[in-house]
């Protein structure tokens, strides 16, 4: 499912292997009124957020992963220069925040915690050691979680943070 700032949104069938750009570009049709790609997040909710400097790489479990996203649901959401990866991180975490069933700790407390941290940064609020208690609480998520939902929900946050740190600094 191709979606977000780009020209030809909807469902695609592509073979694994095939480049990011390809998608996006020749398919997608690149991004409209002459904006910049910046990122791609993949995956569906849990997934990771990959910026302009890796869409020469193809879409593979490997590489996703390595990437700190995943094939997922098969969902791509393309953004362009004007969105906000902090906030993009925050809408993320918000869904998965949500649909925590509440029964781990971890998940049910640690992705409110991250969602406060980032409200606060988005409406600039946040503080110094603001990015230090999310990549700690993201760990404490990846570790602990009993499913997959707990154990890939910091995806989003620890991606941005990894490809656009500057903009949660």
């Amino acid at each position: 499912a191709l979606t977000g700032k780009i020209q030809n949104s909807g469902l695609i069938e592509v073979p694994m292997g095939i480049p990011l750009e390809t998608i996006i570009f020749d398919i997608g049709g690149g991004i409209p009124d002459g904006k910049h790609f910046k990122a791609v997040q993949t995956g569906g909710p849990s997934g990771g957020c990959i910026p302009a400097s890796l869409l020469h790489h193809t879409v593979e479990y490997e590489y996703l992963t390595n990437a700190g996203s995943m094939v997922g649901s098969g969902g791509m959401v393309v953004v362009d220069e004007d969105t906000c990866m902090v906030d993009m991180a925050r809408f993320f975490l918000s869904f998965t925040q949500t649909e925590s069933c509440g029964k781990c700790v971890p998940c049910r407390v640690g992705t409110r915690q991250m969602l406060t941290i980032l409200e606060d940064i988005t409406r600039g609020k946040g503080k110094p050691g603001d990015i230090e208690k999310l990549e700690q609480l993201s760990g404490l998520l990846k570790a602990t979680s009993l499913c997959g939902l707990g154990q890939t929900a910091p995806n989003p946050v620890l991606t941005t943070l990894r490809y656009f740190r500057e903009e949660y600094e």
